[in-house]
Parts: structure tokens; sequence; C-alpha cells
């Protein structure tokens, strides 16, 4: 598995900082952006489009990604195109047929991603785990920034490294939603190979330091 990585959150930025702020956590380690995409259906929030990123892919040589917050996944996949994100999450709360839409995320060479919010038992999606390529774990419901992580979301992230290891599936295991400096080791411990920080990094009083503070929590966990 990958041995753990950052994705910054641009959900709660300004427009009129975000360049600047996105070029000063490249500057300091960031490789991944996070896109969250919502629609004021599937959450109560409207945020970005698929606009937001074909602007920041002119602008910045960073891997994107999306977080899929919309009660139709299936009529914004279809709209991807192949070289935009390098993984799109869907809500399998959402998704009428998520099979097909592994298969066509897939067939655009991205790699697919199921989400899940924080009532949602992991046998749910377990006929999916042996095709998807990540399961996103929703530390917080979904829809807003700068929530606190419930705590009973982390035994998620343990039964999904269990699974994985015993049968051998190959998804990552990313995690969404209250993460802190002072709480992302412990999420690692459980298993996280992804950490979504969005307040956690950019309302940061050490940004933009603190990314390689976060950085090194998956080398100090991985030698601990």
């Amino acid at each position: 598995m990958s041995s753990g990585f950052i994705a910054a959150s641009i959900l709660d930025v300004p427009f009129y900082e975000m360049l600047e702020k996105i070029n000063l956590a490249k500057r300091h380690g960031l490789k991944l952006l996070h896109i969250d995409i919502m629609d004021g259906v599937f959450v109560p929030q409207i945020s970005f489009g698929l606009n937001l990123a074909y602007q920041l892919k002119n602008v910045t040589d960073l891997y994107l990604e999306t977080h899929l917050m919309v009660a139709d996944p299936e009529k914004i996949v279809a709209q991807i195109p192949r070289d935009l994100f390098v993984r799109v999450f869907f809500h399998y709360e959402a998704a009428r047929y998520p099979y097909r839409l592994i298969t066509t995320l897939h067939s655009k060479g991205v790699a697919a991603g199921i989400a899940i919010n924080p009532s949602t038992p992991i046998y749910s999606i377990e006929p999916l785990l042996e095709d998807v390529d990540a399961v996103l774990v929703m530390l917080v419901e979904p829809g807003y920034g700068g929530q606190k992580l419930i705590t009973s979301t982390l035994n998620k992230i343990e039964a999904l490294n269990e699974m994985r290891k015993k049968r051998g599936y190959r998804f990552l295991i990313a995690c969404d939603g209250g993460i802190k400096i002072e709480n992302a080791r412990l999420i690692v411990e459980k298993g996280a190979d992804e950490l979504i920080v969005g307040t956690g990094i950019f309302r940061s009083e050490k940004f933009p330091n603190i990314i390689q503070e976060f950085l090194s929590i998956f080398q100090k966990t991985l030698v601990t």
C-alpha cells in the first residue's frame, strides 16, 4: 500500500487567496489538491463545479482529485475528461449504479473511489471493495468544513484495513473531516493512507509549515 499522503481541500479557501495559498502549499511539499463538488441537493451547500477544476489545471501542476457530494454522480462523471483528475470519489448513498460508475471512471483512466457517510456501515459497500481503487471514510457529515471529528467513525478505518489485509484488496483508505495535526497520527495508525485536510492546513496558524508536520506523521507511524 501507499506510504501515505496528504490532500489539501480548498473548500474553505477564499477565491482571492486560492492561487497564492496553493502555490505556498506546493513549495512546502503538497502534491495533491482535493476539490469538493456540492450540488445543494445531496448536501445543503453548493460549492465548486468542474469549471474550477479546469481553471486550476491550467495554473498548477499539482494533482487533482474530486469528491462528488451530489445527488446524481452519474451525470457529473459522464462529463469528466480523462486528464482532469487522478481520482474521483462518489457517494455510495447517491449512486444508483455504482458498478457502472466504477467502470466508467476506469475507462477514462481515472481511479474510482467510493465515499461513505458516518452512518453508512461498511457491509453496504463490501461487494464493491474488490473493484474500487479507494474508499473515503467521512469522519463528519458531508457538506461543511470545520466540523469536529466523529470518533466512532475511526472504527471503520480499522475494519477496512483488516478486511483488505485478509482478502488481499488493493484499495487505499482516505479520510476526510475534522482532521487536525493533533488527531492525524491516530487516524494513520488505524490504517488511513490519505488524509484530506482543509481547515487543518489552510486555517492553521502554522500554514504552510503545517504540511510538513502532517507528512512527517506518516514517516513516524511507519517506523514506530
